[in-house]
């Protein structure tokens, strides 16, 4: 099963779903079928808590809009294991990596 990693997309941190998520921000990874399994599985394990004066939010993992996700076998994940990194390290950053690597 292929590895799946969901990253933030950049500027959107401050938005009514991620403060309203248990998992701020943070580009994570996990093994999943497809896609669509990944984003929900990561939404299944995180809680979205209503704020004050704020409609229902959804989760942002399932939201395109904030969160990328592509497959990336970069990191060994055990299924059922979602793997985070919270110190923030841009897409572009990890590409130039790879390519010196």
């Amino acid at each position: 099963m292929p590895v799946f990693r969901l990253t933030p997309r950049s500027g959107t941190e401050t938005s009514p779903q991620w403060r309203a998520s248990s998992m701020r921000p943070h580009c994570l990874w996990i093994r999943a079928r497809d896609e669509v399994e990944a984003r929900r599985e990561v939404a299944k394990a995180t809680r979205v808590m209503p704020l004050p004066g704020e409609p229902d939010a959804l989760p942002p993992w399932k939201n395109i809009d904030l969160v990328a996700c592509e497959y990336d076998e970069s990191k060994d994940v055990a299924l059922g294991i979602i793997y985070v990194r919270r110190f923030p390290e841009t897409v572009r950053d990890m590409q130039q990596r790879r390519l010196s690597a």
